[in-house]
């Protein structure tokens, strides 16, 4: 599960504890222009398949942040108080919530613009 575009210019891990937030966050991301998102599945556990996906690797081309933060916002707006993931760039990392939305985001564009 991967798309490819352009040159990466920011790159970033993105969890959900939510199955169905997983999901939705790689589907709104997939496709877009500028942002390449893969899929990367879990550790197996002795005695489990390990079929299920934990991470996304979000790598953003130039030009691409504010799309970004756009759909994280949708994502967050619509999925609604119970939405949260965590974004991990380096050793800096923000937990994203429908409640810290308003505050998150600009951290969240400082992070990313820090991380081209």
């Amino acid at each position: 599960m991967t798309e490819r575009t352009g040159s990466v210019t920011s790159v970033a891990e993105v969890r959900a504890d939510n199955p169905d937030d997983f999901d939705e966050i790689y589907a709104g991301l997939r496709g877009v222009p500028g942002i390449t998102v893969t899929a990367v599945p879990a550790s197996a556990v002795p005695g489990e398949q390990g079929a299920a996906l934990d991470v996304l690797t979000v790598a953003l081309s130039s030009g691409a942040l504010t799309a970004f933060l756009q759909i994280i916002q949708v994502l967050a707006e619509s999925r609604g108080p119970k939405f949260r993931m965590k974004i991990r760039q380096g050793k800096n990392s923000l937990e994203v919530t429908a409640d810290n939305l308003d505050e998150v985001l600009p951290l969240l564009r400082e992070l990313m613009d820090d991380g081209s």
